[in-house]
Order: C-alpha cells, then sequence, then structure tokens
C-alpha cells in the first residue's frame, strides 16, 4: 500500500545512463541502435542473473528499463 504513495523518480534515458549510446550508437541507423539495445539488455540480464552486489543490481534493472524503453521507442520508428 505504501508503494501507491511514493513518488517515483522517472527512469533515466539510455542516453543518460549509457554515455556510449548518447554520444555515439544514436547516431548510427536505426537498425544499428535496435541491435545495440538487446544487446545491452541481454548482457545487463546475464550480469543480474550472477551475484552482484545490490547497488549494482539497481544499476543494471535501471538500465535494462531504459534499454526496453528506448528499444521501443526505436520499434515504433521502424513501423511508421
Amino acid at each position: 500500500m505504501l508503494k501507491i504513495f511514493k513518488n517515483s523518480a522517472p527512469t533515466p534515458s539510455l542516453s543518460q545512463l549509457d554515455n556510449l549510446y548518447g554520444q555515439t550508437i544514436c547516431k548510427c541507423p536505426l537498425q544499428e541502435q535496435i541491435s545495440y539495445c538487446q544487446r545491452v539488455i541481454e548482457s545487463s540480464e546475464y550480469h543480474l542473473g550472477q551475484s552482484c552486489p545490490k547497488k549494482d543490481s539497481n544499476q543494471l534493472k535501471q538500465l535494462i528499463q531504459a534499454a526496453r524503453d528506448e528499444l521501443k521507442q526505436l520499434r515504433s520508428q521502424v513501423g511508421s
């Protein structure tokens, strides 16, 4: 019940969390951006499955969510 009232901060974008994506990959062709996002998700999920400190776990979850959001946006551009 407390989660209902808790203000959750918006998830930072992938460009904010990943300098490589923000400075370089986002300027690449759409399909390369999509492939990069998919690799970020797969790699982060793998590392999340390994034993890692809680701090790293939270950062990986945030990175996965940002990459999924970016991927969704990119795929909508492909369909347009």
